[in-house]
């Protein structure tokens, strides 16, 4: 790893609850944004994607960018953090979120010095991304029913 990783961020798609939108489908919503990627040896095929992990509603985690490679998912914030993406605004299926643990829980092993936090604490209320409080989900206190889907 060359980049010196401090952060990872906690991001959701803002696509609606539970429609099994994919990492390709993010890759093009990132292209219509503008967003590109400077000779992606890694995963070719993204052109745009900014998230390093997708987790669809299936509970797959998708590669995007390399973890060397800096990311386009937090303004000011890119060079020196993993971006995990959750399908889904506020509401997520059971096997996201045991997705979203157990790669937490690499990402942690990996990078023990990076705090995890949600895309919507680095711009406090101005963001509601990801649509759940990450602390809260640490911690174990989020009430799960209000941010679970069944699909």
């Amino acid at each position: 790893m060359t980049r010196k990783i401090n952060e990872i961020i906690i991001h959701c798609a803002a696509s609606p609850n539970g429609k099994s939108f994919t990492a390709e489908d993010v890759d093009h919503w990132h292209a219509e944004r503008g967003f590109h990627r400077t000779n992606p040896s890694f995963n070719p095929s993204f052109k745009s994607i900014g998230y390093h992990y997708v987790i669809e509603m299936d509970g797959t985690c998708r590669f995007g960018r390399h973890e060397d490679e800096i990311g386009a998912h937090c303004e000011g914030h890119n060079s020196r953090s993993i971006g995990v993406c959750m399908i889904g605004t506020d509401r997520f299926a059971t096997a996201q979120w045991a997705m979203l643990k157990d790669e937490v829980a690499e990402l942690a092993k990996k990078y023990p010095d990076a705090r995890v936090i949600g895309h919507r604490d680095v711009y406090g209320v101005k963001k509601t991304c990801p649509g759940f409080d990450v602390a809260s989900w640490l911690a174990g206190t989020l009430d799960m029913a209000a941010h679970t889907i069944e699909v």
